[in-house]
């Protein structure tokens, strides 16, 4: 009896621990039920999203984007082209970018044979809460621009918190990973400098090759230092991309607006900083169209005749150095047959380089018409004298002439001495010419008596 009894507490144990997982299930399903009744749907999630978003923020079409890293705000901006920035086509670049290579050779280099592939180009500028590029400075918005299809797209992203920036930077390397080179405005020694020591701060570690470097910032100067009242971006583009922006939040100015926009949350500070920021990304491509197409020669990309020919003199310069010899040559040849070639700045350094060319019959002229500048005032410089000493003693052998400039340079050096006693190099300059009048003299005592 024992024994069956037993046997029946079991069943009904069994029984009501069935009961039990019955009960408990319905209630899972009950309570699960409930809980996808009360839950939005993925688009109801995306509009609740959205409506956390500032209205201002709404208002230039920022949204917030989530990632592995977590969530940022992107603003993105699609310019169909054809589309003009100032006097320049953006579309130009799809034809030209190839014309960039020597450009990007010098910069990285590299063989000036590598081709640069426009779809393969990020214009890069970033907005910071400072100016050095050590660890404590944060780029908060970074804005890029790209080609795609038949349209050039600007994105900009923006972080609310330091905790976003992960999530920025991983949206970022999706599209550097298909990039070869960066389009920049001094990108090379600050945005890109800054951006790297960012990632590095949140435990990514470089490998493989960095991108290349196209910085529009180091040609820009050589062309414009000496004519321009600065080569900031917003005075190149308006001086020589015939963009003008009007009213624009300085970029120095970014800081602060974004430290008011964390204080009080309101995004209409930062609508100035967007602008500002969209705006840099497009001129850097016009940038990019117009040094492609003066490499390339195309009409109307080299500077006229200014009044004292330097910018003309300059950009000569930048494509003989860039292996443009031939459409060099051109602007030289412009420059020499000049009637005020004599009076410029840039006059000697032209005749120094038709002589080493071997093109006397361009050196000497350019000499002599600083020569007669000189006597005058207008150019208090020795050298032409010199060279034209040394021209006659050695090409033409009138020993005569070469005496005679080489004491009209001593004469000037003895003024110059008498202005700035100080100055040792005159002394050596001077010492050198009283040897090379000994020696011009002794040959033509020689000379007379062999005669």
């Amino acid at each position: 009896m024992s024994g069956l009894r037993e046997r029946l507490e079991r069943l009904r144990a069994a029984a009501q621990a069935s009961e039990a997982a019955e009960a408990a299930q319905t209630a899972d399903a009950e309570v699960k039920a409930e809980t996808e009744a009360a839950s939005p749907s993925c688009a109801e999630q995306a509009g609740r999203t959205a409506s956390k978003l500032h209205p201002a923020f709404r208002a230039i079409g920022v949204e917030e984007i989530e990632n592995d890293g977590g969530s940022f705000l992107l603003r993105r901006l699609a310019y169909p082209l054809p589309y003009s920035h100032g006097r320049y086509g953006l579309e130009e670049l799809q034809r030209s970018a190839g014309w960039l290579a020597p450009v990007a050779a010098r910069q990285n280099q590299t063989r000036a044979t590598a081709p640069v592939d426009v779809s393969r180009l990020l214009f890069l500028d970033t907005e910071t809460t400072g100016l050095g590029v050590g660890a404590g400075n944060v780029p908060f918005m970074i804005g890029f621009g790209y080609y795609a299809d038949q349209a050039f797209i600007v994105e900009q992203t923006l972080i609310r918190h330091p905790g976003e920036e992960r999530a920025m930077l991983e949206y970022l390397l999706t599209h550097l990973k298909d990039k070869e080179h960066l389009v920049t405005y001094n990108g090379r020694t600050f945005d890109w400098p800054v951006i790297v020591s960012r990632y590095i701060m949140n435990g990514w570690r470089t490998s493989g090759a960095e991108p290349g470097h196209l910085d529009f910032l180091h040609p820009s100067r050589a062309l414009w230092r000496k004519t321009l009242a600065s080569c900031r971006l917003a005075t190149v583009e308006e001086a020589r991309l015939g963009f003008v922006r009007g009213e624009d939040v300085p970029g120095s100015l970014a800081p602060a607006l974004y430290v008011q926009f964390l204080n009080d949350g309101n995004p209409e500070h930062l609508h100035g900083v967007y602008t500002h920021n969209e705006k840099d990304v497009l001129t850097l491509a016009a940038l990019a169209v117009h040094f492609a197409q003066l490499l390339e020669d195309r009409p109307g990309t080299e500077p006229l005749d200014d009044e004292d020919g330097e910018e003309l003199y300059c950009t000569a310069s930048w494509l003989e150095k860039h292996g443009q010899e031939e459409h060099a040559e051109r602007l030289f040849a412009r420059l020499a047959d000049r009637p005020d070639a004599g009076e410029r700045a840039w006059c000697l350094a032209l005749a120094t380089r038709y002589k080493k060319l071997g093109r006397m019959d361009r050196a000497v002229p350019l000499w002599e018409a600083a020569v007669a500048c000189t006597e005058y005032g207008l150019l208090p410089k020795t050298d032409a004298f010199v060279e034209l000493a040394m021209h006659h003693e050695h090409r033409t052998k009138d020993l005569g002439l070469a005496l005679d400039y080489a004491k009209r340079a001593l004469a000037m050096l003895g003024r110059r001495a008498r202005m700035n006693r100080a100055n040792a190099s005159l002394s050596d300059d001077r010492e050198k010419l009283q040897r090379r009048i000994e020696r011009l003299e002794a040959r033509i005592g020689r000379a007379a008596e062999r005669g």
